[in-house]
């Protein structure tokens, strides 16, 4: 079983639906970002929560454009798409764990004086000390 753990968005609102067995779910897409410029991508998660995970999602207000980090155990899923002969594959993460992302707030490190450092630090000369044999 492979395990996953990831930072995304939230790609629609939650809807907290029944299993025919009468247990609580939630199933949506999370977009993790990847790479940056000429390289950046989006990779898409689906997933799945049952029973109280499902519950805390939907009363922690999670919704679309929320960013989260998620962890589970992935699965590989087959299925067939929306005009009944084309069949696919897709990524399934069945959650074990979540939480929100902190918004930030507050000035970035640059922002911050810097102070002298209580030792001063060495400076390199270029020169190296031979390794013990």
């Amino acid at each position: 079983m492979a395990k996953l753990m990831c930072i995304g968005r939230v790609t629609a609102d939650l809807e907290l639906r029944e299993s025919a067995r009468k247990e609580p779910y939630v199933r949506f897409s999370l977009a993790e970002n990847l790479g940056y410029g000429e390289r950046a991508r989006t990779q898409y998660f689906q997933v799945w929560a049952w029973g109280h995970l499902a519950k805390n999602l939907v009363k922690r207000k999670v919704r679309k454009g929320s960013l989260i980090w998620v962890s589970g155990s992935l699965e590989l899923e087959e299925y067939t798409k929306n005009d009944g002969e084309t069949h696919d594959k897709r990524l399934k993460l069945k959650l074990d764990d979540w939480d929100y992302i902190p918004a930030f707030q507050g000035k970035t490190e640059c922002d911050v004086p810097q102070s002298e450092p209580a030792v001063p630090v060495g400076m390199v000369d270029g020169e190296r000390e031979a390794l013990p044999e």
